[in-house]
């Protein structure tokens, strides 16, 4: 099929590129599965835990380090409410240590909704408990640490939000002399005031300590994202906040840098297969709820390879944009337009009514497919073969439905392309 040598050099680029920026991650990452094999990491994660290499890591079983067994399972328990949650824990590393961190992990789910795989970010948080436990002992060892503390640390009155006192890294950190921030409102350097102040109300009116993220401004006017671990405490007389401040800027770009290299086609932008299976599973638990359809169009293009051979793969490519962006144009916000590669398509119609409604559906995408794209001078131009997939009565499960709509495509193909094909299961005939 047209383009799938140059695809499939596009991909390797893109996973060379995507594995290259998981081994210069300062952080831990990781792929275990459910029951506790760690399958990938990066070079961070295999430091981190004092192994000598991946293999060491790989021949384990992940709740051997755990230093409280219980925590693996109540953080199991969570990420199976909810797919994104956070926790931190101790662990044992291969060379002895205890170290405390903390976990951003993610559930994977198999076309079946069961959770797979956990990917996640794992990051030493040691230095951070120790000055929070440090802080609590007495106060010569709390000054000694809260000026060579990593992290920022600002202690302010909860009357006014006055800045009370700072430690070095939170002067390097916004840009202001200790002079100038002590005595200054946290009101002058927040973004969101108003919530702000919501936070210490909830902190002064529940739990001794809180954590949350937050917007702050440096003196250059520059802006950080924060991670925030607040509590109380009384200092010299009168009711206070200590807070703990972590620029987590930089590491929030590179978590959605990674989100988008796994989960988006990185010629047109699109969602990929990996995503586009995670919506269709979504679309069929809820249409079993509510007794809805769902469709599933497979479309391939006709002529592609024509286009690559006399054109050249950059005008090729641009094709493959052009007409990303009229399929994403044409279709509700509700569906989804994802890229498998090459000349390929899926298109995701949850709830879309009946068959001749996506039929319907089905003719202004070849109709808008069959227009002229005018690329680098030329006026180029495809037609479409579609397969269509209709559940329940063509599918149950996400793997029927894109394995039925193939096949209806290639029917499609097979009856003169440039039309819509539904799958005609067992007895041959279309419907």
């Amino acid at each position: 099929m047209g383009g799938k040598r140059e695809d499939r050099h596009d991909r390797n680029d893109s996973q060379f590129r995507y594995q290259d920026l998981l081994q210069h991650l300062p952080v831990g990452v990781y792929r275990t599965s459910r029951g506790g094999r760690i399958i990938e990491a990066n070079q961070a994660l295999v430091d981190m835990l004092g192994a000598e290499s991946l293999a060491d890591l790989q021949r384990l079983d992940v709740k051997s380090l755990y230093v409280h067994r219980k925590s693996r399972r109540e953080h199991i328990r969570r990420l199976a409410a909810s797919p994104t949650v956070f926790s931190e824990f101790e662990l044992r590393t291969l060379d002895g240590r205890v170290i405390w961190v903390r976990d951003y992990p993610r559930a994977i789910h198999d076309p079946a909704g069961r959770v797979e795989y956990i990917d996640g970010i794992l990051i030493d948080v040691s230095e951070r408990k120790v000055v929070e436990e440090a802080l609590q002992r007495s106060e010569q060892d709390y000054r000694r640490l809260f000026e060579h503390a990593h992290d920022a640390i600002l202690i302010f009155a909860v009357q006014g939000e006055i800045i009370l006192d700072v430690n070095h890294r939170a002067c390097e950190m916004y840009g202001f002399r200790r002079e100038e921030m002590i005595g200054m409102s946290l009101e002058a350097i927040s973004e969101d005031v108003a919530r702000g102040k919501t936070r210490i109300r909830r902190l002064l009116g529940g739990r001794n300590f809180r954590t949350f993220e937050t917007v702050h401004y440096c003196k250059n006017g520059s802006r950080m994202l924060l991670e925030v671990n607040a509590a109380r405490l009384n200092y010299m007389g009168q009711e206070a906040v200590l807070s703990i401040h972590r620029d987590i800027t930089r590491r929030r770009l590179l978590e959605e840098t990674i989100r988008q290299m796994a989960y988006q086609d990185s010629l047109t932008g699109l969602p990929n297969r990996s995503l586009l299976n995670d919506r269709l599973v979504q679309a069929l638990a809820s249409a079993r709820r509510r007794s809805q359809k769902v469709t599933l169009l497979y479309l391939d293009l006709d002529g592609f390879k024509a286009v690559n051979d006399s054109c050249g793969h950059r005008c090729g490519d641009e094709l493959l944009r052009v007409l990303a962006r009229r399929l994403t144009a044409l279709l509700r916000q509700s569906d989804t337009v994802a890229r498998l590669g090459g000349d390929e398509f899926l298109i995701l119609l949850p709830d879309a009514g009946q068959a001749r409604d996506t039929g319907r559906i089905a003719r202004k995408i070849l109709a808008d497919i069959r227009r002229p794209c005018p690329i680098a001078g030329r006026r180029l131009q495809v037609t479409g073969s579609i397969g269509m997939a209709i559940y329940p009565r063509d599918g149950r499960s996400a793997g029927t439905l894109m394995k039925h709509a193939d096949q209806a495509m290639y029917q499609a193909k097979a009856a003169g392309r440039d039309r819509c094909r539904r799958f005609a299961g067992r007895s041959g005939k279309n419907a």
